[in-house]
């Protein structure tokens, strides 16, 4: 029996397809397939990589963006300064290519260089180690956060950054007399960064680096001002975390800024603490912080302490050279108290200068077990209140010899300590 014409031609349409719908399933299949092996657990990885560097620098942008956005107060809490975006290269120029020449100094963040800009001014440029990665990238957004939510003459100013690829720079205004710790732990020029000697520019005789009680004072004060700021006044309360003589800075007329904002934490209004991971300088470090991570405003307020007592004698907090019995300075301080003899721990060059006795007493006075509000201390610093309590004995460290590698090594424990919350 043969086929008519409209049977074959009937035949061949449904071959043809059926050869189409099997293509398409085909296709649809390989397109499957090829999804899967793009977003592998290792494509995966990288593209995570990729996503969150590109995130990092989206959300930079924003905090830097000149025409601010409410996503980015959103995102940092804030309403924030104006600041300025440099590009590498010009921060390069700068710097002279970073030259060791303009190396100011170097922090957790990384090395501090000077430079000059090409409108003439002159800067510290903060530049982020690239080998810190993570741990650099999460506190160089702190410190932009923070530092752009602020303003206190007593605080450092952050000019721009550098958000130029991989590179993470800061920008600050210069500070011609450069770290406290500089005048207290050892002496560099403060003009051409060479070393002129290693004793303290305070115990200088015949020095212009000599720091009379009157300059000081300031100092001290200028640093309880800043940080009644963060504590009390911010529209955040904010805890620096790592007060201490080189996150001092000094501007040509030894006014003090706070500086180092990396570790600083936004603090909640209606918690009395924070139970966190320590993070901070050894020496400087509040007792309950240390041990048990309880942080509070509490815990700056001991920094302030311990870099006052620096300040008045002109030595470093622990100083193993000495006498085993002034090594640490605020048990040396508080042995020197129960004898009646404080004023021997002032700096004896500060002595033969002139000192105002009251002041010194009433620095020294405020209360270690206790720890004020900054507000208090202000307050008595500037004479606007009494000293009415008798300091209690603060708990101290007690060092003790431990083999390590058959090296002798100052260990050191707190003994009845107790939470000064």
């Amino acid at each position: 029996m043969t086929q008519t014409p409209q049977h074959k031609y009937g035949g061949t349409f449904f071959y043809i397809l059926g050869g189409i719908v099997v293509l398409v399933i085909v296709l649809i299949f390989l397109y499957v397939l090829r999804k899967r092996l793009k977003w592998s657990p290792q494509n995966m990885t990288k593209q995570q990589e990729i996503g969150k560097h590109t995130e990092s620098a989206d959300i930079m942008q924003m905090i830097f963006s000149s025409n601010q956005q409410s996503g980015s107060k959103e995102l940092c809490s804030g309403n924030f300064r104006t600041i300025n975006c440099f590009d590498y290269q010009t921060l390069k120029n700068a710097t002279m290519n970073f030259h060791a020449d303009n190396f100011l100094g170097s922090g957790g963040f990384g090395p501090v260089y000077k430079g000059k800009l090409a409108d003439g001014r002159v800067v510290a440029v903060k530049k982020l180690s690239l080998n810190k990665s993570q741990q650099g990238e999460k506190e160089f957004l702190v410190e932009v956060r923070t530092i752009t939510s602020i303003q206190h003459k007593n605080l450092v100013r952050l000019l721009g950054c550098c958000v130029d690829g991989p590179q993470r720079i800061l920008v600050y205004e210069y500070m011609k007399n450069r770290s406290l710790d500089l005048f207290i732990h050892g002496a560099w020029d403060c003009i051409d960064g060479t070393i002129l000697s290693f004793d303290c520019f305070m115990n200088a005789e015949n020095s212009d680096h000599f720091l009379n009680w009157k300059t000081r004072f300031q100092i001290i004060l200028g640093v309880a001002r800043g940080l009644q700021y963060l504590h009390e006044d911010s529209h955040q309360r904010i805890v620096h975390r790592d007060i201490k003589a080189s996150n001092i800075l000094l501007d040509e007329k030894f006014q003090p800024r706070i500086g180092d904002f990396g570790l600083a934490r936004f603090f909640p209004e209606d918690q009395a603490y924070l139970s966190t991971q320590f993070a901070g300088t050894l020496g400087y470090t509040a007792p309950e912080y240390a041990i048990r991570g309880e942080l509070s405003e509490k815990a700056d307020i001991y920094s302030f302490g311990v870099v006052l007592l620096e300040i008045i004698c002109c030595r470093k907090n622990t100083d193993h050279t000495l006498p085993s019995d002034m090594q640490y300075l605020p048990e040396y301080a508080w042995k020197l108290y129960e004898k009646a003899n404080i004023l021997d721990i002032v700096d004896p060059k500060l002595q033969e200068h002139g000192l105002v006795e009251k002041d010194v007493m009433r620095a020294i006075h405020p209360d270690a077990h206790l720890r004020p509000p900054m507000s208090e201390i202000v307050a008595l610093l500037t004479f606007k209140i009494e000293m009415v309590t008798t300091p209690m004995r603060p708990a101290f460290l007690y060092r003790v010899a431990k083999k390590d590698d058959d090296k002798q090594h100052l260990g050191a424990i707190y003994q009845g300590l107790t939470s000064p919350i």
